[in-house]
């Protein structure tokens, strides 16, 4: 009985360190490209309506697919990641339209996992605007219809040079809240680590050697699924990125929440890397 009552002790100690984000966020893992493993690397360059093709940088030898939308059974096309450089060009077998989404997934050949990226289709930039420019001087009508197409051009540059994330790998430390302050570590060998500091001192070790999924809710909400060493329940984490180099703790909603970790009392965390 007694090593009964500490078998069970130790399991729900188990599952209080893990946690780390409110009980209502902690669902298992039910999307169909959660892995056993740690997902390829996928970077994608922005795509507009003209576009013939799609190109980016994935895991060396990836298997790169695009899809109208999720649940797609056919694809818009195919390509292998180049296995020296990580480059890939995929020919699109249909035109795409304004402002519709398409999914870009890079498939790991050895471990079976996968990632996607949901990339909204950009307006085609027109090389009339250029041509209409020259003859402004002619009629009024014409100038007019020129500052329209700069200022739609304009815009479009807007929204190229917006940040992107590739992928979560590497180490993100949070901010300090009641003289608590946590570190995340992403990695494709030792998987996802959480560590939680007192006063600048480690004094727990929250998450360990946990394989985890990501799936691109948008280019800036991800959801994280993890499964800690040892354990056979999966935990749900949400972030959301306002910069390259920096996300916030959110819920399935997207909305900043506080959040308990470990001994810490709840507060709202933002990581940066």
């Amino acid at each position: 009985m007694k090593k009964f009552m500490v078998a069970m002790t130790g399991l729900v100690t188990l599952f209080t360190i893990g946690a780390t984000v409110p009980a209502t966020a902690l669902t298992p893992a039910t999307t169909a490209h959660a892995a056993t493993h740690v997902g390829p690397n996928l970077s994608v360059k922005a795509v507009y309506s003209s576009s013939k093709t799609i190109t980016g940088t994935a895991t060396k030898g990836s298997k790169i697919t695009v899809k109208k939308s999720k649940n797609a059974k056919a694809n818009l096309g195919s390509a292998t990641a180049s296995k020296k450089t990580g480059k890939y060009t995929v020919k699109l077998a249909k035109t795409l339209k304004k402002n519709a989404n398409v999914y870009v997934y890079a498939t790991n050949p050895k471990t079976k996992t996968s990632f996607y990226r949901i990339i909204r289709v950009q307006a085609a930039a027109t090389k009339k605007a250029t041509t209409k420019k020259t003859t402004t001087k002619k009629t009024t009508a014409k100038k007019t219809t020129t500052k329209k197409t700069t200022a739609t051009k304009k815009a479009t540059t807007k929204k190229a040079a917006s940040f992107t994330v590739k992928t979560p790998t590497g180490t993100w430390k949070s901010n300090t809240a009641n003289k608590y302050s946590q570190k995340m570590v992403f990695s494709q060998k030792t998987g996802f680590n959480q560590y939680l500091y007192k006063n600048g001192k480690k004094v727990k070790t929250l998450v360990s050697y946990a394989k985890y999924s990501v799936d691109a809710k948008t280019p800036t909400f991800w959801k994280i699924t993890y499964t800690p060493k040892g354990s056979k329940t999966s935990k749900t984490l949400y972030l959301r990125f306002t910069s390259a180099k920096k996300f916030k703790i959110v819920n399935s909603k997207n909305k900043v929440v506080a959040v308990k970790a470990g001994v810490a009392p709840a507060a709202k965390w933002t990581f940066t890397k």
